[in-house]
């Protein structure tokens, strides 16, 4: 592992990120777990979105595929008959089928990506509120220590 000049860099094949360097930096002093994983759920949520608009643009180019066969069946039909119509017209419907089976596909794959991009927000906001959380509980930990210090320092006779 190559080392950076913030600290080691390690390459990763997991989260969509396959052959990405991933630097991890460290420090004497632990960092907080959870913004660690914050951070984490950040960018699983952003690969999921990116995951995503590919799915789509596959559901775009596949609904124009269908739309392509449709219109070439559409246009040699009505030119009148000739000869190889036959031919061209089973290979237009086979066309078409399988244009409308790619199309459901990647519909059904853009759905499941959805999911899951729904999934790593979920997750994402499931750290933000513990995060949240901690820090509203360490805030009233220190008023009451501050509340505490006060009440003492009010007791001492001067």
């Amino acid at each position: 592992m190559p080392e950076t000049a913030h600290g080691v860099e390690y390459r990763h094949a997991f989260w969509g990120l396959e052959g990405q360097a991933l630097r991890f930096t460290y420090s004497v002093m632990a960092k907080d777990p959870l913004a660690t994983l914050q951070k984490l759920r950040r960018l699983e949520a952003q690969a999921e979105r990116r995951a995503l608009a590919e799915r789509l643009a596959a559901e775009a180019a596949a609904e124009q595929a269908l739309h392509a066969a449709k219109q070439a069946l559409r246009q040699e039909s009505s030119e009148g008959l000739n000869p190889q119509l036959g031919a061209f017209i089973q290979k237009a419907l086979d066309d078409r089928a399988a244009a409308e089976a790619e199309k459901e596909r990647a519909r059904q794959e853009t759905d499941r990506q959805r999911q899951m991009l729904a999934d790593a927000r979920a997750a994402e906001r499931v750290v933000e509120k513990l995060r949240d959380n901690r820090a509203a509980e360490a805030a009233r930990e220190e008023a009451r220590r501050q509340q505490i210090l006060m009440d003492e320092a009010a007791r001492k006779p001067s």
